[in-house]
């Protein structure tokens, strides 16, 4: 089936930023937000009110530094709303669904107080490509399973053996408890097949830290 958001699709030199430390999303991938600061109500009015409705997630570098002194990764990922629910409360739920990585030229805050990026697309211009492609995933998901059980993250272990869709391992990063720079650094990888591998080094040695302080007590 091709999808319809990656058809002809002009992607903006200028998108609103919603900066999450701790979050990372990729292309092909469904990301749902519960948004109740009011410059971030205000962000989503103008990205539905533009017509792309186009959302650059990014990661700031320390949830130490204050708001206005913030500095970013260079690499985000572009979402559009697939869908938006507004509630009594006067929240706004939506969800995006992942369409390019981008590289962060610089940004600044605009006059509602969010921000918004000079955005280049051209590194990440594959991600626009549809990709029905899927892999073998058996090593990883074995040790997912060994990961999850160290970490004591109740999952449905046959969910994850049926599991199929091409960028499993995307779906995975942004699930996992990993550090924040171990996931940024998945999400610059360009190639998803160079991710699997990384992943699978980043699982192994949480693994092989565990089997060490084991040895280590005894």
């Amino acid at each position: 089936m091709i999808d319809n958001l990656k058809k002809e699709i002009k992607l903006p030199e200028i998108i609103p930023l919603f900066p999450l430390t701790g979050v990372v999303m990729f292309p092909d991938t469904y990301l749902p937000l519960n948004i109740f600061e009011p410059r971030y109500l205000k962000m989503i009015d103008q990205a539905i009110s533009d017509g792309n409705r186009l959302v650059g997630m990014i990661q700031p570098k320390s949830s130490k530094d204050t708001d206005d002194k913030l500095s970013f990764f260079r690499v985000g990922c572009a979402g559009k709303i697939v869908k938006f629910e507004e509630t009594e409360d006067n929240r706004y739920l939506i969800t995006l669904k992942g369409l390019s990585r981008f590289n962060l030229i610089s940004e600044k805050i605009n006059d509602n107080n969010f921000r918004e990026g000079n955005i280049g697309w051209e590194n990440f211009s594959e991600d626009l490509k549809i990709n029905v492609k899927s892999s073998d995933f058996d090593t990883l998901k074995t040790t997912l399973k060994k990961y999850f059980k160290l970490k004591n993250i109740r999952v449905n272990m046959d969910a994850i053996d049926d599991f199929k869709d091409y960028n499993f391992v995307d779906q995975i990063t942004m699930i996992c408890p990993l550090a924040n720079n171990e996931k940024q650094l998945l999400l610059e990888t360009l190639s998803i097949l160079k991710r699997k591998k990384l992943l699978q080094t980043i699982l192994d040695s949480y693994l092989s830290e565990e089997n060490i302080s084991n040895i280590s007590k005894h």
